[in-house]
């Protein structure tokens, strides 16, 4: 069965082809102000990729904020709904997953069958998100592909007191006009992002195993110094966790 998901986010738009439990194409774009005509764009790339028809497919469903501009969507569904359902189908046991997304931290809480039984989401506040980092990195004129990079440099962590966004950005200027090196204030904010991001999956309730999803689980650095903060056994997502919402899109076409 050869199914498409696509998850059309705040920030950046994902589409996966799966056949079963295989991707057979992917891609990726960011998300800006036409988003229907590059939702069409998106989904005619990764099926030309894939070697397949968008009219041949088994089914399409759409989930994200922007989930209703896939037109030819057979189902929208509900963005926590299809990370819970990927983590069902490549991780079984785990019970907990934090999806670090664009503009919000998810935390979700799955039961032994890997269902979703509970969430909890910062959608009023972007701190911690990819969104922040992307920001506070734009300060220091660092792309976020080079965090990690940047972060193995550091001699120390220049310390983060602030989990609002603003009032970040301004921390890291005045770092910056005092001579602290880059490296240390990326330091400093990858250990802010996962003391925020810790912080909500304790108040929610920490899983027995968890994982990691969404663009930020990319950034080792941070994924490390949540770890060193969790309870309980960590196991990576299997395929790029930027694409989970999509897989989980994708696996849900069998059940509906």
């Amino acid at each position: 069965m050869k199914a498409l998901g696509c998850d059309i986010g705040s920030l950046f738009s994902k589409a996966v082809i799966m056949d079963g439990e295989t991707i057979l194409a992917w891609k990726i774009m960011e998300t800006t102000g036409n988003i229907a005509g590059e939702v069409d764009g998106l989904i005619e790339e990764v099926c030309r990729e894939a070697g397949v028809s968008p009219h041949n497919l088994d089914g399409m469903v759409a989930t994200g904020s922007g989930a209703e501009f896939l037109k030819d969507a057979d189902l929208l569904e509900d963005e926590v709904a299809c990370i819970g359902w990927a983590a069902r189908c490549f991780l079984p046991e785990v019970d907990l997953v934090v999806d670090i997304g664009g503009q919000s931290i998810t935390s979700i809480l799955l039961n032994p069958e890997g269902e979703v039984i509970d969430f909890m989401r910062n959608d009023k506040c972007a701190s911690g998100s990819g969104r922040f980092l992307e920001v506070m990195a734009g300060a220091l004129d660092i792309p976020v592909e080079r965090i990690d990079e940047e972060a193995s440099r550091a001699a120390k962590r220049v310390p983060i007191s602030s989990q609002c966004g603003v009032f970040v950005e301004s921390e890291v200027i005045t770092h910056v006009n005092n001579g602290e090196p880059p490296q240390d204030i990326v330091a400093g904010l990858c250990d802010a992002v996962a003391r925020i991001v810790t912080s909500q999956a304790r108040r929610f309730g920490g899983g027995n195993r968890y994982t990691f999803t969404g663009g930020v689980a990319r950034v080792r650095t941070v994924v490390d110094l949540i770890r060193e903060r969790m309870e309980g056994e960590f196991q990576p997502f299997p395929l790029d966790p930027m694409l989970a919402a999509a897989v989980g899109a994708a696996l849900l076409v069998e059940t509906s």
